[in-house]
């Protein structure tokens, strides 16, 4: 029986686990933030509000300062009025006097561009990682199911003692005045020894061992289930000092377990022009389904989008269709094995793992992954926040050129903004669509809430610069009446609380 189910037998692969897409430490703390919360599309946003709380300071400090030049800006209104009309024919002289009349009144054109430089830096360095951790989740997502497609598999099967070959100092194989090699292992009890023969066999652990030639391989050591429902076993090299295994199913085994337990799969297989190639597919389908079980409870979803690692788009799927359409998401990436070592993505996860892997979910691989929402979403939102943004930097860009070249750069940004804002949704994951969408969100808060805040400041500021003009009092005097005011009253806020003391 051990000679004919050696002989009855297809070879099985099983998927590479445990490799990752690197990730330094920005990609690292994006994940810890992200994988904390539990809920990918929640842990995007909350990412999302972090990295915009830490620009915050910046933003503020910016339109801050952007206010300010904009009093400034007004108070030099007569003359920029004048100079429009003077060199309305020559913008040269018109800018050349524009700056000397910014110099004069202390408006500085950049004034506000370090803080933006700033913001912009970090954001930038913050979607890297974030793209990192983007093409880290993704791929994982294959890795953790390429774990339960194995682990279905390895399920008939029976995994025994990994046996290595004494060897002697000079680090060749010691062989006995008999032919014998000896087996040595590590147990509770510490390192074992066995002596075995080639052709020879014996039961350990709930399986059998077999020693063998294989080609060219002196020394194969096959390990078989001792359960007849057991239809997966393995062998390996002796030879080598790393145990490198190799699966293969015993078809006569599998056969008659189908018999008894699945006869539908029993007289399938039995009818196929090719049985080896019908079992192999009946124990990639074990896989396979297993894959599709796990992927079901852990979706990578998000509101309507199906998987947020791929474009919100109807002609794109949850599952990629084809290998091609998968490795586009990882160019020529290498990654980091469970050893620490690298290798090309390509040579760990093959077209025909792909295949076997993601053969359980056809439907996955023809539903629309999304309905263009989020998309439509973010490009409405920036349309708004430049057009508040616009707005709010109407005064200033009026005369920033003779010819009004100004507005009609606020203007080509209105569209050009939410037209790269949407090349980026389509190009990218959904994930990244959503940061956008949080992103331009936030953005036009802030932008609502320090126009109404900053604005109601700067008029108290610029209505006492108009009374400081209209009066021509000197600063001094506007200073002291000011103190003398704010005296009087604090003495009838005094008088007050006494008054109510004494009635008491």
């Amino acid at each position: 029986m051990q000679l004919m189910s050696l002989l009855n037998s297809v070879g099985i692969t099983l998927l590479q686990e445990g490799y990752q897409i690197g990730l330094d430490w920005l990609g690292q703390f994006v994940r810890a933030i992200i994988e904390s919360v539990g809920i990918i599309g929640v842990g995007i946003i909350c990412f999302t509000l972090i990295l915009k709380a830490i620009t915050l300071p910046f933003d503020v400090y910016q339109r801050v300062k952007t206010r300010k030049q904009t009093l400034i800006m007004r108070s030099m209104r007569e003359d920029l009025d004048k100079l429009q009309q003077q060199y309305a024919n020559d913008k040269n002289m018109y800018n050349q006097k524009m700056m000397e009349l910014y110099k004069k009144n202390g408006y500085s054109v950049f004034g506000a561009c370090l803080p933006m430089i700033i913001s912009f830096v970090v954001i930038i360095v913050a979607f890297q990682g974030f793209n990192a951790y983007s093409r880290y989740a993704n791929l994982n997502f294959f890795v953790e199911m390429s774990g339960d497609y194995n682990a279905a598999i390895l399920a008939n099967g029976e995994q025994g003692i990994d046996f290595m070959l004494a060897r002697g100092e000079d680090g060749n194989i010691l062989v006995g005045g008999d032919g014998s090699v000896t087996l040595v292992w590590t147990d509770g009890e510490g390192e074992q020894q066995r002596p075995i023969r080639q052709g020879e066999s014996f039961a350990e652990g709930g399986c059998t061992y077999t020693m063998s030639a294989v080609g060219s391989v002196s020394y194969y050591l096959t390990v078989m289930p001792e359960d007849e429902n057991k239809y997966l076993f393995y062998g390996y090299s002796l030879e080598s000092t790393g145990i490198s295994k190799a699966y293969s199913i015993d078809t006569d085994r599998l056969l008659s377990y189908l018999q008894t337990n699945d006869a539908a799969a029993y007289e399938t297989i039995t009818a196929a022009e090719n049985r080896d190639s019908a079992c192999l597919d009946y124990v990639k389908g074990l896989g396979a389904t297993a894959a599709k079980t796990w992927y079901e409870s852990h979706r990578a979803n998000f509101l309507w989008v199906e998987n947020v690692w791929y474009p919100d788009v109807s002609y794109n799927h949850p599952i990629p269709q084809d290998y091609a359409t998968f490795r586009q998401n990882f160019g020529n990436v290498e990654v980091t094995l469970a050893d620490g070592s690298t290798a090309p993505l390509q040579n760990i996860f093959s077209e025909q793992n792909y295949n076997d892997l993601t053969a359980g979910l056809s439907e996955e691989k023809e539903a629309p992954n999304g309905y263009f929402g989020l998309i439509i979403l973010s490009i409405g939102l920036m349309v708004l926040s430049q057009f508040v943004m616009m707005k709010s930097q109407k005064e200033s860009n009026q005369y920033q050129t003779v010819d009004g070249q100004g507005a009609k750069t606020q203007k080509i940004m209105l569209v050009m903004m939410p037209l790269i804002y949407a090349i980026f949704a389509f190009m990218y994951s959904a994930a990244f669509t959503i940061y956008m969408l949080i992103s331009s969100l936030f953005s036009l808060i802030v932008t609502l809430a320090s126009n109404f805040i900053l604005g109601r400041v700067f008029a108290k500021k610029e209505e006492k610069q108009v009374i400081e003009v209209n009066t021509n009092k000197p600063k001094w005097l506007i200073e002291r009446e000011a103190r003398e005011r704010e005296e009087q009253k604090n003495t009838k806020n005094k008088d007050r609380s006494s008054g109510k003391n004494k009635k008491e």
